[in-house]
């Protein structure tokens, strides 16, 4: 006959450490599963430059982006993206600029085993890296992307280059300081 159960005879549930660790290396990896992200070859990222001057230095409020991605490639060596830019400029005749056309976002390798590879944006991000891209300009100055994965499926990217010191207006233009904050939404194609 079995003995009645008491509530002194009842262990508390007990996972062991193997395990523990299994299920946080599992969660970690879900939580961080960035291929949702990836587009394909009929897809791109597309948005427009925040308006707020705040958030803005270098660029005119038209200036647009698009970003195609291979979300897979996002903890390697390999670039994982693509970038354009568009701008169409005011004066006497109205044209479009293109700092950034098919340049890719490169991996900044020693940034991997330091913090900054894993900033922390805010809430409603799921992750933010950092990478570098050159613009159409090969005397330009590279520039930094901070390329956040966002929670409802969009994505910012923030483009951002010190510049040299001195009055930006003259200063060459691969040497001005530049800020921008994009927000991109997947869509089918090419947004231009």
């Amino acid at each position: 006959m079995r003995s009645p159960v008491t509530r002194s005879s009842i262990r508390p549930y007990s996972i062991s450490p193997l395990l523990a660790a299994c299920v946080f290396a599992l969660v970690q990896t879900s939580c961080e599963d960035l291929s949702r992200f990836s587009t394909n070859a009929n897809q791109s990222y597309c948005g427009a430059i925040t308006l707020g001057s705040a958030f803005r230095r270098g660029f005119t409020p038209g200036t647009q982006m698009r970003l195609t991605l291979d979300a897979t490639r996002i903890d390697t060596n390999e670039s994982p993206g693509t970038l354009w830019t568009q701008e169409l400029r005011d004066g006497a005749d109205p044209d479009f600029f293109h700092l950034l056309s098919a340049s890719p976002l490169r991996p900044i390798p020693p940034l991997a085993h330091d913090v900054l590879s894993r900033a922390d944006l805010g809430e409603g991000r799921t992750r933010t890296a950092v990478y570098s891209v050159s613009p159409n300009d090969p005397d330009a100055e590279s520039l930094l992307a901070f390329v956040s994965f966002r929670t409802d499926g969009d994505i910012e990217v923030r483009l951002l280059r010190p510049g040299a010191e001195g009055d930006p207006s003259t200063l060459p233009e691969g040497r001005r300081p530049l800020f921008g904050l994009f927000t991109l939404h997947r869509t089918p194609g090419a947004c231009f």
